[in-house]
C-alpha cells in the first residue's frame, strides 16, 4: 500500500513537471536534497545511475571534493584495486576495543544487535576478507573497503536466540591481514532463558 501510495506521488509528480514544457530544470538540487534522509540520497543517487548518469565524472566530482589527504588514501585505494584479490598484502596490527560483547541474561527470542569496534594500529591498510560466525550470528554490516593506518571502524552483529535456551557464547572469525595470525575472533556472551510457554485455559 505504501509503494502503491509512493507511485502514484512519483506519477503525479512527473505529470506536472512534464506540463511545464518550456522550463529547464534547475542545474542546482542541493536545496531540495536538505529535506531528504541520508537513505532517501542513496535512492536517489542509485536511480539517477539507473537513468544513465557518467560513473566517471561521479567519482570525479567526489574526488575533487576530498582534502588531499583523503586523496592520497583514494589513489592508494585504486591501486589496491587494480592489484586484485591475489595480490600479496602487507600485513598489519588492529586493535579490537573489546573481543567480547556479553548481552546478559534475555529472554529466548529477543534478538541481540551490537557492534565491535576496532582500530588499525599499523602501518598498512587493514583488510577484512570474510567473516564466518560458530552459529547463527549474521554480520550486519563489515567494512567493505580499507581501513587505513590510525582509522577506526565497525563490525555489527546480530545474535537470535530463538532456538538457544541456556548459556551461550558464539564467536565471529574475521579473516584479515592482521598480524601475525591473519584472523580476529570475537564474541557475544550470555543466558538465555527458555520462552514461558502460556497455560491452556480450560480442562
Amino acid at each position: 500500500m505504501h509503494t502503491r501510495f509512493l507511485l502514484i506521488v512519483f506519477l503525479l509528480s512527473l505529470s506536472q513537471i512534464q506540463a511545464q514544457t518550456g522550463t529547464t530544470p534547475p542545474a542546482d538540487i542541493r536545496t531540495q536534497l536538505k529535506a531528504l534522509t541520508v537513505n532517501e540520497k542513496l535512492k536517489l543517487l542509485e536511480y539517477m545511475r539507473y537513468m544513465g548518469t557518467n560513473l566517471d565524472k561521479e567519482v570525479q566530482h567526489t574526488y575533487e571534493q576530498l582534502s588531499n589527504e583523503k586523496r592520497n588514501r583514494a589513489l592508494a585505494y585504486i591501486d589496491m584495486q587494480k592489484a586484485g584479490a591475489s595480490a600479496d598484502v602487507p600485513r598489519t596490527t588492529v586493535e579490537y576495543h573489546r573481543d567480547t560483547v556479553n548481552f546478559g541474561n534475555i529472554v529466548e527470542g529477543i534478538v541481540v544487535i551490537d557492534t565491535f569496534q576496532f582500530t588499525n594500529t599499523g602501518n598498512a591498510p587493514y583488510i577484512i576478507r570474510e567473516v564466518k560466525s560458530s552459529c547463527d550470528c549474521t554480520v550486519l554490516k563489515r567494512p567493505e573497503f580499507p581501513i587505513m593506518p590510525g582509522e577506526t571502524s565497525t563490525l555489527r552483529v546480530e545474535f537470535d536466540s530463538n532456538g538457544k535456551a541456556g548459556t551461550s557464547q558464539p564467536g565471529v572469525i574475521i579473516y584479515d591481514n592482521s598480524s601475525p595470525n591473519g584472523r580476529n575472533i570475537v564474541y557475544l556472551k550470555g543466558s538465555v532463558s527458555p520462552r514461558v510457554k502460556p497455560k491452556r485455559q480450560g480442562g
